[in-house]
């Protein structure tokens, strides 16, 4: 049926009148933008996209990064919650995601807690992760607050993963320097504590005495655990050492990274009990440098007593039931490892501790926990072997104070035979931190 001309010709004069003002809105809604931008304003929100492949990117991201505190839906009830204090955001809350944008999101996981005026316990990210990472977690924080629109991260976003200059041989020279002259100096003691305590957000993972989280090993001992300059170079770029770790790169200044590793290293716990004083009969081992070929020997002898590599993974040789010890030499001191040896039970290595699982009908499995999420417990047995134990089959689970290394190689060993697996391991250290020839 063929419509009346006139009513074709109304509507034509209607569709020419809405374009018109509809170009009119969108020149006047550039103009504002132009003038916001001009003005050093905020852009205006970016609405996110995300696809499903996408938001399970960000997933894994955040169940890395972030859940340990904010919890696996973003409800601020992580395992971390308990030990820092203050309460983790709820970020699942519509209330909270109501008063936040995008951008608000993006600089707040950007430039951590303290840069934005909120609590420094909450880490920066910027200097760790891709910028199109972090907007797949906020994508994703976005769905735990039930947005399930469909979704692509903003054009034109950085993929790769910020770089941070390696450490070379003469920085670590021009640092060791420097600490032996000035490392001990209460300006610099105290300025680290005030970065440790109360600036940057070393206490939301870490404790020191009472206070601060879990995430990451206990700092009460550092200045036994640790060398200086192992410190140092960690606290500069933990990525450059352990790519993938959790431990984010901070982008702290020089000066402030040597005013961190002055309060470690001068740090003493307040319980007596974390003190730690080589014991007199332990003396006769560090009393020598030992032989470390004979010691690498013993190290890897499957036939012998301590068959260490049975256990432990050095440069891509031997188990990986225990700690890597590729380059133990260069972060642990002496009789930090020596300790390990004879009394492993004293400082278990954070992310080693043994888990007993009781399931439901009534069988104990133990392993090493190397994850825990909402479907079970991932555990490494002493076989070496990965096991996933689901939820519903755990009755309840507990994590053990003893260490799964044998404790009584001071009975089964000769004092040479320690000293010479010590000097082994003192040697096993990372070439010069470096790329320089300096």
């Amino acid at each position: 049926m063929l419509r009346n001309s006139s009513n074709v010709s109304k509507s034509s004069k209607a569709m020419r009148s809405f374009l018109k003002y509809f170009l009119l809105i969108i020149c006047f809604t550039f103009n504002i933008e132009s003038l916001v931008l001009a003005s050093g304003g905020s852009p205006p929100p970016t609405k996110l996209n995300a696809s499903l492949e996408l938001l399970e990117k960000g997933k894994l991201l955040f169940l890395k990064f972030c859940a340990h505190c904010h919890g696996n839906r973003g409800g601020g009830d992580g395992f971390n919650a308990e030990f820092i204090d203050k309460d983790p955001v709820e970020l699942s809350d519509p209330k909270f995601q109501a008063k936040r944008t995008n951008e608000k999101l993006f600089r707040v996981i950007s430039l951590g807690g303290a840069k934005v005026k909120k609590s420094h316990l909450m880490p920066a990210f910027g200097y760790t992760l891709s910028e199109e990472e972090i907007w797949l977690l906020v994508a994703f924080i976005r769905y735990l607050g039930n947005d399930k629109s469909s979704v692509t991260v903003p054009d034109n976003v950085q993929s790769e993963r910020p770089l941070r200059p390696v450490l070379t041989k003469a920085d670590m020279l021009s640092f060791s320097k420097w600490f032996s002259e000035n490392g001990q100096a209460k300006e610099q003691t105290d300025s680290g504590k005030t970065l440790v305590m109360n600036k940057k957000s070393c206490l939301g993972c870490h404790q020191l005495n009472d206070e601060g989280g879990k995430i990451g090993p206990s700092l009460n001992r550092s200045s036994s655990n640790y060398k200086p300059e192992w410190l140092y170079a960690w606290i500069s770029n933990p990525q450059n050492f352990r790519p993938g770790t959790r431990m984010p790169n901070l982008g702290l200044e020089p000066k402030e990274v040597r005013a961190i590793t002055s309060f470690l290293v001068s740090f003493q716990p307040e319980e007596e009990d974390e003190k730690f004083a080589t014991p007199e009969d332990w003396k006769q081992y560090l009393s020598s440098e030992g032989d470390p070929k004979r010691g690498e020997n013993i190290f890897y002898d499957s036939e012998g007593i301590a068959n260490c590599s049975k256990c432990h993974l050095v440069k891509g040789r031997g188990g990986a039931v225990g700690p890597d010890l590729s380059y133990v030499g260069t972060s642990r001191t002496r009789e930090f490892i020596l300790e390990s040896i004879l009394n492993p039970s004293a400082v278990i290595t954070h992310g080693y501790q043994t888990v007993m699982i009781l399931t439901t009908n009534r069988k104990f499995i133990t392993g090493i926990k190397k994850n825990e999420d909402e479907s079970g417990i991932d555990i490494l047995n002493k076989e070496g072997k990965n096991l996933h134990i689901p939820r519903e089959n755990i009755k309840k689970f507990k994590i053990q104070k003893i260490s799964t290394m044998p404790g009584n190689f001071k009975d089964l060993l000769e004092i040479q035979d320690i000293t010479d697996v010590l000097a082994y391991l003192g040697s096993l250290t990372l070439p010069a931190i470096t790329n320089s020839e300096n």
